[in-house]
C-alpha cells in the first residue's frame, strides 16, 4: 500500500505516521464556535484529536468519532 492510500484506511506504520498528520492538519477545522451543548459526530475520526479538543468546546454536548480503520481507532482510544 502506498503512503497516499492510507488517507483512506489507515494500516501499519505508514497508517498509524498519517493519522498523527491528520491530527495535525485537520485541528484548524475545528477552531470554529460550538455551543457547549453541541451534538458532533467526526465521521473519519483519525487519531481522535479533533474530538478531544471537541470534548473541550462542548461540555455539556455529546460528541463521537467513528472510523473504519482499526490503526485510527487504536489511536483515538
Amino acid at each position: 500500500m502506498s503512503f497516499f492510500e492510507n488517507t483512506r484506511k489507515p494500516v501499519g506504520l505508514g497508517g498509524k505516521l498519517m493519522v498523527a498528520m491528520m491530527n495535525l492538519g485537520h485541528s484548524p477545522m475545528t477552531r470554529w464556535g460550538l455551543p457547549p451543548n453541541a451534538k458532533v459526530l467526526d465521521c473519519g475520526c483519525g487519531g481522535g484529536a479533533n474530538i478531544k479538543r471537541l470534548l473541550k468546546k462542548c461540555p455539556h454536548g455529546v460528541v463521537k468519532g467513528i472510523d473504519y480503520s482499526p490503526a485510527s481507532v487504536e489511536k483515538a482510544r
